[in-house]
C-alpha cells in the first residue's frame, strides 16, 4: 500500500528505505550537531567572534571540500563514507572529552565541514542508484525523511538534555555518523557505480566556445547571492538574541531543538502543499518574491522591536522558505541553462560564490559590531534594502527566463529529468503551452515529449484541441502520453474508436489498458474487422477489459498465436504483455527464441515489461543479431544490474560462444561500466579475434570516457599494444611477399583491410590513460590519408607515447615504404612471423572463413605444398565459397589435388557458374557502390549475385520499368540511351541501375545489351535480407551516398 501511495515501483523499494533513513540520519546529524555547537560556543567564546566563524567557516569549507574530491578521486563511494564518517566520529568523540578553549571554535567549523561531506556523498550514492525519473519520483519522497528527522529530533532534544545534560549532545550525533556508515554499506548492491559521468572530459572544446555568464545567468547567481547573506545576517542576529534570552547552555539547547523541529513541520507541510500548487498558480515570480518580502518584514519588526519573537520570524522565514520556495524556484530557473554550462557553472554560483558572499557577510558583520559598535538590530536595515533590491532583481530575472526557456524550445535543450520533482511554474506552463499551438508540428512532438513524464493537467484544454485539429502523428503522441492520465476523459476515447479511423486502434488500446466496461459495444464489433491486426487489437483489449466475457476474443489470440505470418504473431504478442494465461512465460521464451527478429522484437518488449529473471539468458542471445541487439539492450535495464552483469561475463567467457554473440555483449557492457566489466573486456583485446578485439577496444574506450581506468589495466592496455602492433607488422611483411597481380588482388585486399581495421584499435589502446583525446578524429585523419593532417597525428603520438611505442605506432601509420616498415618491424619484435608460408599456414587454421577461403586458393593456385600440409580437413569449413575453390582447381589441375582427401568438398558440375565467388567478388570490388566493403562482406554479396547471359541487342529494362535490381557487366557491353540517342557505352566493370537497389523509382533510361554479354543481377529484395543483417555492408552503402550528396551539394 506505502508504495502504491509513494509510486515506488517493484526492485525500488530496499534502495529507498536505506536512503530514506540515510538521509534521515544526515538531517539527525544537522540537527543535533548545530544545536550543541551554536549553544556551546555561544557560551564558552567571545560572542564577537561570531561573525568571523562565518568567514572561516567558507574559507576551511573551500579548502576541505577540494582535498576530499582530490583524495576522493576513483575510490570506491562507499569505502569513502565509511572511512569519512570514521574520521568525523572519532573527531568529535575527542572534541566531546576536549569542550574547552580552541576546541569549541574549532567544532563551528568542523561540524559546518561534515555536513558539507555528508550531504555531498549521501547525494552522489542517490545519484548512482536512481536514473532521473526514478529521481523525479522518488527524491521528494527522500527529502521527507530529512524533514521527519527535523521533526522527531528537533523535539527530542530536550528529553536528551533533561537526562544527559546538553554537554553531552554530541553522542547523538556520532551515533547517527555510525547510521550513515550502515546504510552507505546496505545501499552498495543497489548502486550503478559508474553512471556518474565526468561530462567536463567530454565537452571540454565544446565550452570554450560557450559564452559563460548570461545576462540571464548573472541575474541568477545575484539572487543567489542575496539569499546567501541575507541568511547569515539573520543567523547572527538570531542567535546573539537566543543566548541573551536562554543564558543556560541547557536551555539555549533545548531552543535551537524547538526550532528545529517546528521548521521542520512547516518544511514538511510547505513543501507537500504548498510548493507545488503556489508555482503552478501564480508562476515563480510569486515563488522568488515570498522569502526577500518575509525576510524585509521579519527584519523590519526586528528593527522596530528588538526581541527574540520578531527575529525568529526572519529565521523562521530564512529556513523554511529557502528549502522549499526558494529552492524550488533556483531549480526551476536552472531548467533553461545548456547542459554544458550548467555543469560547468553550477558548482561555482552555488558553492564557490555563494560560500564567498557567507564569509564576505561575517567580515562586514564583525567590523560593523566590533569596530563601529552599531547595535545588532540596525543590521536589520541591510537585510531591508537587500530584500528591497532583491525584490527588484526579480522582475528583470522573470523576463529573461521566459525569454532563455523560449528560446530552449526552440533549440531543444529543455531538460525535465533534472527536475526532482513534479514541479512545473505558470511561466513555464504558458511556454509549453505556445509550443503546443505553434503551428509547426516539429514544436508540438518536442512539446509533448518534454511533458510525457509529468501531470498534463495544465495543458488539458491544448491538447485536447490538438487531439481534434492536430495532424494525426501529434494525435497518437497525444493518446500514447495520456493513456493512464485522465485529461482525455473515458467518454473521448469511445467516441474516437467510432469516429476516427486514424486513431482506432490505439483509442482501443487505450480502453483496453483502463479497462472501460462501456467501451465493450463498440470494440466488440472490430472482431469482425477486415484487417487482422485491428482484430487482434480488438480481442487483446476485450480481453483485458474482462477475461470472461468473450471466447471469440481468447481464440482470435490464440490463432494468432499459431499463425505462420510473423506480424500477426508480433502483433497478438505486444497486446499480451500481462496476460499469463494466454501468453505464459514459457510461450515467451519460446519465441525469444524464435528465429524471425520480428516476433523476437515484440517478446523482448514484452519480458522488458514482466522482468521475470529466466528471461535473461535469452534476452541475451538475442544480443548476437544486429536487427535485434537494440531491443534486447532495452530489455536488460528493466532488470538488476547485477543479474544482468553476471550472465553478460558467463556468456563472455564461453570459448563456445558465437562471435556475433560475443560481439553484442561487448557493446552492451558499455551501459554497465563496472570493474568486472572491465576485466572481462580486457580478457578480449586480442589480435588473434580482430572484430572482437575492435569492439572491445571500442567499449573500453566507452568507459574509459566515463571513470579513469586503473593503472594494472592501463599496462595491460599498453601491451596489448605492442601484440596488436606486432600482428599488424606480421600482416605487412606477408604483404610485401606476395605478388601484386590480379590472381592475388582479393587477398591483397583482405591484408590491406586487416591493417586498416588495426590501426584504429592501436591508436586507442595509446591513448587509454588519456580518454579524453579526440581519437576518432585522428583515425579518419589516417584512414582517409589526409596528407595535410597526418603529421599533426604524428606530432601528437611523439608526445604522449614512449620511445619505443612512438617508433612503433608512428612507422605503422606514416606514408613510408612497405620495406621501411618491415624493416623496422625486424628492428623492434625479436619473435615475429616473418615467414610467408608460416604466417598463411596460420591463416588457413583459421576459424574465419573468408582467411581459410582465400589461403586455401593461393595455396592451390602456387601449388604450395608446404602450406597446403598445414590443412587440417576435418575442421575446414564446408562453406560453399570454399567447395567453389576446391572443385574449380579440381578441374582445372586435376593431378596437384589427388593426395588431397577433398571428395566432400566437391560441387557438381551444375552447381558451378561460369565466374566463381572470388571472381565475382573482385568484379563487385572495382564498383564504387562495394568499394569500401570489406572483403568478408563483399564474399557475401557475392554469392547474392546471380548470372544471367544476353544476346546482342537484348532489351536489359526501359525508361519507366520498374527497378528492383541492378546489374553488373562481367563482360560484354551495354548501351544505356534515349530513344535513339546514346547516353554512354559500358563494359566490363561497369553497372546499371545501382539506386534500384536503395529505392524503387522507375528506370530513368534505355539499356540495350550491344554484345553477347554476362551479367551479374543484384535484387532488391537479396540486398536488402543481406544489408539488414551485416552492419558493415550498410555503413558502406551509406558512405557512399554521403559522398555523392556531399559532391552534389559542392
Amino acid at each position: 500500500m506505502l508504495k502504491k501511495l509513494f509510486s515506488i515501483n517493484p526492485g525500488e523499494g530496499s534502495p529507498t528505505l536505506i536512503l530514506f533513513i540515510h538521509f534521515f540520519a544526515y538531517v539527525a546529524i544537522s540537527v543535533t550537531g548545530s544545536a550543541a555547537r551554536d549553544a556551546y560556543f555561544l557560551n564558552m567564546v567571545d560572542r564577537k567572534y561570531l561573525p568571523l566563524m562565518y568567514l572561516a567557516v567558507a574559507v576551511v569549507l573551500t579548502l576541505v571540500v577540494a582535498i576530499y574530491n582530490r583524495l576522493s578521486k576513483n575510490r570506491d563511494l562507499t569505502l569513502i563514507v565509511t572511512i569519512s564518517s570514521l574520521v568525523f566520529a572519532l573527531s568529535l568523540l575527542a572534541i566531546q572529552n576536549h569542550l574547552e578553549g580552541w576546541v569549541i571554535p574549532f567544532l563551528y567549523i568542523w561540524k559546518d565541514v561534515i555536513d558539507a561531506i555528508t550531504i555531498i556523498q549521501f547525494w552522489l550514492l542517490a545519484n548512482e542508484v536512481f536514473d532521473p525519473r526514478q529521481a523525479k519520483r522518488l527524491f521528494g519522497l527522500l527529502g521527507a525523511g530529512g524533514a521527519l528527522a527535523a521533526i522527531i529530533v528537533g523535539s527530542s532534544i530536550k528529553q536528551f538534555v533533561s537526562i544527559f545534560g546538553s554537554e553531552n549532545l554530541l553522542f547523538i550525533t556520532i551515533g547517527f555518523l555510525g547510521i550513515v556508515i550502515l546504510m552507505a554499506n546496505l545501499i552498495r548492491p543497489y548502486r550503478n557505480v559508474n553512471k556518474l559521468q565526468n561530462q567536463t572530459r567530454k565537452n571540454n572544446e565544446q565550452k570554450k566556445s560557450e559564452k559563460t555568464f548570461t545576462p540571464y545567468l548573472k541575474s541568477l547567481a545575484i539572487i543567489i547571492g542575496l539569499a546567501a547573506i541575507t541568511s547569515r545576517i539573520v543567523d547572527y542576529q538570531f542567535k546573539i538574541i537566543a543566548v541573551a534570552a536562554f543564558p543556560l547552555q541547557d536551555d539555549l539547547v533545548n531552543f535551537f531543538g524547538q526550532y528545529y523541529a517546528v521548521t521542520g513541520i512547516a518544511t514538511i507541510v510547505i513543501q507537500l502543499f504548498v510548493t507545488s500548487k503556489l508555482l503552478s498558480r501564480f508562476g515563480i515570480l510569486v515563488a522568488i518574491l515570498i522569502l526577500p518580502v518575509f525576510l524585509m518584514l521579519g527584519s523590519f519588526g526586528f528593527f522596530i522591536t528588538p526581541i527574540l519573537a520578531t527575529v525568529y520570524i526572519s529565521k523562521f522565514s530564512d529556513q523554511v522558505f529557502k528549502f522549499t520556495l526558494h529552492n524550488s524556484s533556483i531549480q526551476l530557473l536552472w531548467i533553461p541553462v545548456k547542459n554544458t554550462i550548467k555543469t560547468r557553472l553550477k558548482p561555482i554560483v552555488e558553492g564557490s560564490i555563494r560560500a564567498g558572499l557567507e564569509g564576505l557577510s561575517g567580515v562586514l558583520i564583525f567590523i560593523a559590531v566590533t569596530i563601529f559598535n552599531i547595535p545588532i538590530h540596525y543590521l536589520s536595515l541591510s537585510i531591508v534594502l537587500i530584500a528591497i533590491y532583491w525584490i527588484n532583481k526579480s522582475f528583470p530575472l522573470k523576463k529573461l527566463y521566459v525569454d532563455a526557456l523560449q528560446s530552449a524550445i526552440e533549440k531543444r535543450q529543455l531538460n525535465f529529468e533534472e527536475l526532482t520533482l513534479d514541479i512545473q511554474d505558470q511561466t513555464m506552463v504558458n511556454t509549453i503551452e505556445t509550443a503546443l499551438n505553434n503551428a509547426d508540428e516539429s514544436q508540438q512532438i518536442f512539446a509533448l515529449d518534454i511533458i510525457k513524464d509529468i501531470p498534463l493537467t495544465p495543458w488539458k484544454k491544448s491538447l485536447n484541441r490538438l487531439l481534434d485539429k492536430g495532424h494525426v502523428t501529434v494525435k497518437k503522441e497525444i493518446l500514447n502520453i495520456s493513456s493512464n492520465d485522465d485529461i482525455i476523459d473515458d467518454q473521448r476515447i469511445i467516441n474516437l474508436i467510432e469516429t476516427d479511423k486514424d486513431l482506432t486502434v490505439d483509442a482501443i488500446e487505450i480502453a483496453g489498458k483502463r479497462k472501460l466496461s462501456n467501451a465493450v459495444p463498440v470494440i466488440i464489433k472490430y472482431l469482425e474487422d477486415p484487417e487482422i491486426e485491428k482484430r487482434i487489437i480488438a480481442a487483446a483489449a476485450l480481453n483485458t477489459i474482462d477475461p470472461d466475457s468473450s471466447n471469440v476474443a481468447k481464440k482470435l489470440l490464440i490463432d494468432a498465436l499459431q499463425s505462420t505470418d510473423e506480424k500477426l504473431i508480433s502483433v497478438a504478442i505486444n497486446q499480451l504483455s500481462f496476460d499469463n494465461q494466454i501468453l505464459p512465460d514459457d510461450t515467451l521464451i519460446h519465441y525469444l527464441n524464435d528465429s524471425s527478429f520480428v516476433i523476437r522484437n515484440a517478446a523482448l518488449l514484452v519480458a522488458e515489461t514482466r522482468r521475470a529473471p529466466e528471461f535473461l539468458p535469452v534476452i541475451i542471445h538475442s544480443l548476437a543479431d544486429s536487427r535485434s541487439a537494440i531491443p534486447a539492450r532495452t530489455a536488460l535495464t528493466a532488470y538488476n544490474e547485477q543479474d544482468v552483469i553476471n550472465i553478460l561475463i558467463q556468456y563472455a567467457q564461453d570459448s563456445n560462444a558465437q562471435k556475433s554473440l560475443v560481439i553484442g555483449i561487448l557493446r552492451t557492457l558499455k551501459k554497465y561500466p563496472t570493474q568486472q566489466s572491465i576485466d572481462i573486456i580486457l580478457s578480449k583485446v586480442n589480435p588473434i579475434t580482430p572484430l572482437i578485439q575492435a569492439e572491445a577496444v571500442d567499449t573500453l574506450m566507452h568507459i574509459a570516457r566515463e571513470i579513469p581506468l586503473k593503472k594494472e589495466d592501463i599496462f595491460i592496455t599498453k601491451g596489448e599494444l605492442i601484440n596488436t602492433a606486432r600482428y599488424a607488422y606480421e600482416i605487412i611483411i606477408a604483404l610485401s611477399q606476395i605478388e601484386d597481380s590480379n590472381e592475388n588482388k582479393l587477398l591483397r585486399y583482405f591484408l590491406q583491410n586487416e591493417i586498416r581495421k588495426l590501426i584504429p584499435v592501436i591508436m586507442k589502446l595509446g591513448i587509454m590513460d588519456k580518454p579524453e583525446t579526440q581519437i576518432e578524429t585522428y583515425i579518419q585523419y589516417v584512414l582517409n590519408n589526409e596528407s595535410d593532417k597526418l603529421p599533426y597525428v604524428l606530432e601528437f603520438f611523439e608526445n604522449i607515447f614512449s620511445k619505443e611505442e612512438r617508433e612503433i605506432v608512428n612507422s605503422l601509420i606514416d606514408t613510408i615504404s612497405i620495406d621501411e616498415k618491415c624493416e623496422i618491424a625486424r628492428k623492434h619484435f625479436d619473435q615475429l612471423t616473418t615467414d610467408l608460408n608460416q604466417f598463411l599456414g596460420y591463416y588457413i587454421t583459421s576459424s574465419q572463413e573468408l582467411k581459410a577461403a582465400l589461403t586455401l586458393d593461393y595455396a592451390l593456385r602456387s601449388n604450395n605444398q608446404e602450406i597446403l600440409n598445414n590443412i587440417n580437413w576435418e575442421t575446414l569449413p564446408e562453406n560453399f565459397v570454399i567447395k567453389d575453390i576446391i572443385t574449380r582447381h579440381a578441374l582445372k589441375q586435376p593431378g596437384t589435388l589427388k593426395t588431397l582427401p577433398i571428395n566432400q568438398y566437391l560441387l557438381d558440375s551444375k552447381q558451378l557458374s561460369m565466374y566463381s565467388t572470388l571472381e565475382k567478388a573482385l568484379i563487385l570490388k572495382s564498383i564504387d557502390l562495394f568499394e569500401s566493403i570489406p572483403s568478408e562482406e563483399l564474399i557475401r554479396v557475392a554469392q547474392i549475385a546471380h548470372e544471367e547471359q544476353f544476346e546482342t541487342d537484348s532489351l536489359l529494362f526501359e525508361e519507366g520499368d520498374f527497378g528492383d535490381s541492378m546489374y553488373i557487366v562481367a563482360n560484354g557491353k551495354v548501351r544505356v540511351h534515349k530513344g535513339e540517342r546514346t547516353i554512354v557505352e559500358l563494359e566490363k566493370g561497369a553497372c546499371v541501375g545501382e539506386m534500384a537497389l536503395l529505392d524503387q523509382e522507375p528506370r530513368s533510361a534505355d539499356v540495350t545489351v550491344n554484345a553477347d554479354t554476362t551479367l551479374l543481377k543484384i535484387t532488391q529484395d537479396g540486398f536488402y535480407e543481406l544489408m539488414s543483417s551485416n552492419m558493415e555492408i550498410m555503413q558502406g552503402i551509406v558512405k557512399l551516398i554521403t559522398s555523392r550528396l556531399r559532391k552534389a551539394t559542392n
